[in-house]
């Protein structure tokens, strides 16, 4: 029970934060979004997001979760659509990490240069309460 609650919280969290960073609408040319949700049992595996432009879908954004024995997550990492090179490109990774009463997540953004998420590690801690519901951001680094 308590890992359920912590699982749907965490996940909330990780979609709350991608949409605030990732999404940008413009009042003039609003831009419909479409989403096709992968499974895996109960859980989502994939999600890829579609823009829809006068009924016609071009490729978005692409998020892929990875899953502890708990079917928490542990893992998210998105990629943009390059409809240049007509594949997708990385664009951030967040990796969560439980303890006792803790949850960090770290995000790292795509360096293209290097080929590799940057090493400057941004790191959030969330204290959780005996119930396992987030209590406090605990720190950031």
């Amino acid at each position: 029970m308590k890992t359920n609650l912590i699982s749907k919280a965490v996940v909330m969290m990780v979609v709350v934060m991608a949409s605030v960073m990732n999404f940008s609408a413009s009042a003039s040319n609003p831009t419909q979004y479409v989403k096709n949700e992968e499974m895996t049992g109960e859980l989502m595996t994939a999600k890829t997001i579609f823009k829809n432009e006068d009924g016609r879908l071009f490729r978005h954004l692409r998020y892929t979760y990875t899953y502890d024995n708990e079917n928490r997550v542990i893992s998210k990492e998105a990629s943009k659509w390059d409809s240049v090179k007509e594949a997708w490109v990385p664009y951030f990774k967040m990796n969560m990490e439980y303890s006792n009463h803790e949850i960090e997540v770290s995000y790292a953004r795509w360096n293209s240069k290097s080929n590799a998420y940057n090493s400057n590690i941004e790191k959030t801690v969330y204290e959780l309460n005996d119930d396992n519901v987030t209590l406090m951001l605990a720190s950031t680094k």
